[in-house]
């Protein structure tokens, strides 16, 4: 790749990150891939069937781009995964809370190596948002704790291992997402904390792997009133270009979340959003929602006219496409050696199976038991109150497939939601020696929470 040899729609296309619809190299696919060269493609779960129909999909989207390409998706563990079987399970960032620093290393850097076997080269993780906000609905169980240099420490490994595997992390959600109580996907978090306090505790992890040599992160859609109280961070020149890069040190990658969800989408059009986005810092803009072609070519014809009409600089572009066409290098696919052939998908994937049992059943702790109701015995007649699997939040797969308590115990069950009746399970309850109540995420304002006696 050379920057000087690309037209301008070439240069546009690596500064874009799109999805796309489908479970196999189709018309969108090829349109994006070939006609406009986009440089990035993010995966979902609605993408992804198994590992030879994700592996020759992702291989078809590597022979057939003119430049190298990421392929990204969300794999950070726990609730947010994309490959969701036969391959390495990875626990959710608060299940590795007392997991040593070798086992950290060992199982992130394994999963890395089975998603690049896969064809994919970037992945959106790990979380770095510190949890000192009760009332997240979205990064709670997601963060690795509530205390900023623990989440500092394990972000760091996740990212160097993911890393060394040559998958290229983006530690998220700049500048942390941690302490609110609204989800950007659903509206706009608003964070008052001063300056100084952000950099006490939400910038703290960021800089860890900053100083570290991460080669990515992405920015949120949060507006942290005492930097920039017109502009979310996702848009913010000031948050940016001058705390992450100028004041942070931050030379890396630099990739919006997505940038359809409704804390920017409901707020600004699409040609604002381009704009602001690109002349605020950022390397590759990220558009997922609906993932339809139309708005699509929109999105790309604006973004040449801003450029074009001069409110976007090409010294803007310059920045930012060389950057992506350097790391490009260090994280291809020769796809001239074959790289993607000759994959053993029955013992080249899910090689750490006991250590994540290990670190699954270490994640579980006795908090307190002042009545010795444990260990369960067999003749107690026991109730397993259990959530509706779905999404904890719009990041989550839908549709993931889980087994419940009551499945595994053999015992009755509810399987409770916001639409249940708490009258109706107290009733069903009392018949019961025992109860066991499961959630999903820990959010003091979910619907677990409400106090049934």
């Amino acid at each position: 790749m050379e920057y000087n040899k690309m037209t301008l729609g070439e240069k546009i296309g690596q500064m874009l990150c799109l999805s796309f619809i489908g479970t196999e190299y189709n018309e969108q696919l090829a349109t994006l891939v070939e006609k406009y060269n986009i440089g990035t493609i993010i995966e979902f779960g609605h993408n992804i069937e198994n590992l030879k129909q994700v592996h020759e999909m992702n291989y078809q989207i590597h022979k057939h781009s003119k430049y190298p390409i990421f392929i990204g998706l969300d794999h950070e563990g726990g609730m947010v995964r994309r490959i969701m079987n036969d391959v390495t399970y990875l626990p959710g960032a608060m299940a590795l809370g007392n997991a040593t620093e070798e086992e950290m290393y060992k199982i992130y850097n394994q999963v890395g190596k089975e998603l690049r076997l896969l064809g994919y080269n970037m992945n959106y993780m790990p979380s770095v948002d510190v949890n000192n906000n009760p009332y997240n609905p979205v990064i709670n169980s997601r963060s690795y704790s509530d205390e900023a240099i623990m989440v500092a420490k394990k972000g760091k490994i996740a990212a160097q291992a993911m890393q060394d595997a040559q998958m290229l992390p983006t530690p998220k959600h700049f500048p942390g997402h941690g302490n609110t109580n609204v989800d950007s996907h659903i509206g706009l978090p608003v964070v008052e904390s001063t300056k100084e306090d952000l950099y006490n505790v939400e910038l703290k992890p960021f800089q860890e792997v900053i100083n570290n040599n991460v080669d990515g992160i992405m920015v949120a859609h949060i507006l942290f009133k005492n930097i920039d109280d017109t502009y979310p961070s996702s848009l913010s020149h000031e948050m940016i270009t001058k705390v992450l890069k100028e004041e942070m040190g931050f030379k890396g990658l630099i990739i919006t979340d997505s940038l359809t969800m409704n804390a920017i989408y409901k707020r600004y059009s699409v040609r604002e959003i381009i704009k602001y986005a690109v002349n605020a810092g950022n390397d590759i803009i990220m558009f997922c929602g609906e993932a339809n072609m139309y708005d699509q070519e929109i999105i790309i014809s604006e973004f040449i006219d801003l450029v074009n009409k001069g409110e976007i600089p090409m010294a803007r572009i310059e920045e930012s496409v060389k950057k992506v066409i350097a790391l490009k290098e260090k994280y291809k696919f020769d796809m001239g050696n074959n790289c993607l052939e000759n994959i053993d998908f029955k013992n080249d994937f899910n090689k750490e199976p006991d250590l994540s049992k290990e670190l699954t059943a270490r994640s579980i702790t006795l908090f307190k038991d002042e009545n010795n109701l444990l260990p369960l015995k067999k003749e107690e007649k026991v109730l397993s109150i259990f959530p509706k699997f779905g999404a904890a939040s719009l990041i989550d797969n839908k549709d993931n497939e889980q087994i419940s308590l009551g499945k595994y115990f053999g015992c009755d069950e509810i399987i409770y939601d916001r639409e249940n009746s708490l009258e109706k399970i107290v009733q069903k309850s009392k018949n019961y020696d025992k109860i066991i109540l499961a959630t999903y995420n820990t959010n003091k304002d979910s619907f677990a929470n409400k106090k049934l006696y």
